[in-house]
């Protein structure tokens, strides 16, 4: 099973539904609207989209520039350029009613600041420990209010026994590819360490290195943007 939160255009979905990783259900939370027909759009038979998020409680909560890569139920992670109501849900209830203890579960969360109430929320009705593998976005990092929680976040799942990475350890080269970095970590053994692992990361550095120096040579105007992460 693959439970995809924050699914946002189904960048994610486009790898994890190709055949090679086998997975037998995928499910995609998005409550931004916007993002809904692309994500029915790639969707086949094994495919759910939930339309609302996942949270720590029921309940409707403002989605600040929603569509947008960033979005967020924090307004002070990014400048608010408009806002939709959005159903969220409790975690914690949804595990209950359809992961089973005998399920392997790869789970994403790239939820921009929420990542924090469903990690604990999950810890605190003993549903965490049913994620096998978790890739997350410490996206607490980006909202000055709730940067400290990232730190409560990680003891929680250490105290799960989860298996997880963070973004920034494996998710190279965009989404996309990123997103093949983690599974193939997953599923590798001890002698595939060094690919999906020290080997992207000196990629990352030479890359954030030769960056300024393609800003000078193309121009501020030209430069090219790193790749976001979101989806």
């Amino acid at each position: 099973m693959f439970l995809d939160v924050g699914a946002h255009f189904g960048e994610t979905l486009a790898v994890v539904s190709r055949p090679e990783w086998g997975f037998d259900s995928i499910v995609c939370f998005e409550p931004a609207p916007a993002c809904w027909p692309r994500l029915a759009a790639m969707a086949d038979d094994r495919v759910q989209i939930c339309e609302f998020g996942l949270w720590d409680r029921d309940g409707q909560v403002d989605l600040h520039n929603p569509g947008a890569i960033g979005a967020s139920m924090w307004a002070d992670k990014d400048v608010v350029r408009g806002s939709t109501t959005c159903e969220v849900r409790d975690a914690a209830a949804w595990f209950r009613d359809n992961v089973g203890s005998d399920d392997t579960v790869y789970m994403k969360v790239n939820v921009e600041g929420a990542e924090v109430e469903i990690i604990r929320r999950l810890a605190e009705a003993g549903q965490l420990s049913k994620v096998t593998h978790l890739l997350v976005h410490f996206d607490v990092r980006k909202v000055p209010s709730k940067r400290h929680q990232e730190a409560e976040a990680r003891a929680l799942l250490d105290a799960a026994g989860v298996r997880y990475l963070s973004a920034e350890e494996i998710q190279f080269g965009g989404v996309r590819r990123g997103t093949r970095n983690w599974l193939r970590w997953c599923t590798a053994g001890r002698g595939r360490d060094v690919r999906f692992k020290v080997l992207p990361r000196l990629g990352l550095v030479v890359r954030r290195r030769l960056y300024p120096l393609k800003v000078r040579l193309l121009g501020r105007g030209s430069a090219v943007r790193p790749a976001a992460h979101r989806g």
